[in-house]
């Protein structure tokens, strides 16, 4: 459920935000880019500090436990500082260009801070709670459909809400999602609480945790070769799934020149794609006991299946490629959080030592930094192809640009990432048996 939580306000936030404040508000392409980067920034000095923050010991873990109080804490302003980022004051886009930036870079700040050590903490309660690779597995998977359940709601929802160049509707949007995340928030305080076994560990691992200065937490994050292509991966992943989302935005008006509803079909065809997979890839996964290999498919065919996006035609051609997209999507969405968490206990056994809040803020830095990729791809691709947002017609050339930032630039960034993580790798399944081994015998 707070898989469904973080990506509901996720999902329209990588639809529609590019989208909205270059062509409904108006602001200079180039003028988003660099509040993109200022918040690219922040990302990077933000995420990490607050995992080691997470790690460092507290009086409450005996009695509240490590994460869940922060998850309490953070939860309901993640969910409100949604609607400033899509309810601006009606400010001209020319004359007030840098009152709208402010106002954008303000709020996109204060929501990176609290949705981070909102999902950072669900995320690192994930390895503690699931210590079976199988188990794992099955989990990762129920997530998964929780979080297409999001992708549901939210590519249905957030289309029906707007109507191209009514900006005021956006607001609508920005306050019917957060109503319907502080219901679901509600829902996840059962699942967040920590055993008492697991609260127990904790205080008995403070005074370890205390010698682990930020430096040397981050230092064992950075030389985890095996965490850090793995994060690669879900970096190429999350540019696939924020650039091919912003970019239906564009190939239904300009492309398709259809109303914004149409988003629905697009969106809903990859879903049936994903779900319809999803279960034989896990049943795959399960025969084959290999998480390496099975994430070596799942970046493999979100590549290949990239392409009809390159040469389709028409709504039923799009309709076609983004069910064919969600096929190869699955295999990579059943595998994701067990590869992850081989990786950290991997980490674990190296340093002596739990730092999963270390580890889920780098994560959560590089698929922050995701938005500042796609952002930079979009200006420079939008540039080079002489995109007009301020037409509803766009040349052939500014179609094909497009395509490009819709399919071709993730399909390369993709297929470097898979050779890269094919290469470094090394986590078998005997490997990950020794380890979790290990961890018994350090009564980790």
């Amino acid at each position: 459920m707070a898989d469904l939580l973080i990506n509901t306000s996720g999902m329209a936030f990588g639809a529609f935000l590019f989208f909205f404040w270059e062509t409904e508000i108006g602001l200079n392409i180039w003028i988003i880019t660099l509040c993109y980067t200022i918040y690219a920034i922040w990302n990077a000095i933000n995420d990490p500090i607050v995992g080691y923050f997470i790690d460092m010991p507290r009086k409450f873990w005996k009695k509240y436990g490590k994460c869940f109080p922060y998850i309490i804490i953070a939860g309901i302003p993640s969910i409100l500082l949604f609607v400033g980022i899509f309810a601006p004051p009606d400010f001209n886009p020319k004359s007030d260009a840098w009152i709208l930036f402010t106002w954008l870079l303000i709020f996109l700040l204060l929501y990176e801070l609290f949705i981070t050590i909102f999902s950072l903490n669900h995320y690192a309660l994930f390895p503690d709670k699931f210590r079976v690779d199988s188990d794992r597995r099955k989990v990762g998977t129920i997530g998964e459909v929780f979080i297409l359940a999001r992708t549901a709601i939210g590519s249905i929802l957030s289309p029906l809400l707007i109507i191209y160049v009514d900006k005021s509707l956006y607001a609508r949007m920005a306050w019917i999602i957060p109503i319907i995340n502080l219901i679901l928030f509600v829902t996840i305080i059962p699942g967040h609480l920590e055993a008492k076994a697991m609260k127990e560990r904790y205080t008995l691992e403070q005074t370890d945790v205390e010698k682990v200065s930020f430096i040397q937490a981050f230092k064992v994050v950075l030389t985890s070769n095996n965490f850090v292509v793995v994060i690669l991966i879900f970096f190429t992943d999350g540019i696939i799934g924020l650039s091919l989302t912003a970019s239906i935005q564009y190939v239904t008006k300009y492309i398709l020149q259809e109303k914004a509803a149409v988003f629905i079909y697009l969106m809903v065809a990859f879903i049936f794609g994903v779900m319809g997979s999803i279960f034989f890839w896990l049943m795959l996964a399960q025969k084959m006991k290999n998480n390496r290999k099975m994430l070596i498919l799942g970046p493999f065919f979100n590549t290949i299946f990239l392409l009809p996006f390159m040469i389709v035609k028409g709504l039923i051609g799009f309709t076609i490629a983004a069910f064919i997209l969600g096929i190869g999507g699955g295999a990579l969405r059943v595998i994701q959080d067990p590869v992850l968490t081989d990786t950290i206990d991997e980490a674990t056994v190296r340093s002596g030592k739990h730092m999963e809040g270390a580890f889920m803020g780098v994560r959560i830095f590089f698929l922050r930094l995701v938005i500042i990729v796609q952002g930079l791809i979009f200006a420079i691709t939008h540039k080079l192809t002489g995109f007009d947002p301020n037409s509803d017609i766009q040349t052939e050339l500014a179609k094909f640009g497009i395509r490009i930032h819709t399919a071709l630039i993730l399909m390369i960034l993709t297929l470097i990432a898979l050779v890269i993580f094919t290469i470094v790798y090394d986590l078998t399944p005997e490997k990950t048996r020794e380890l979790k081994e290990k961890m018994k015998e350090m009564n980790l």
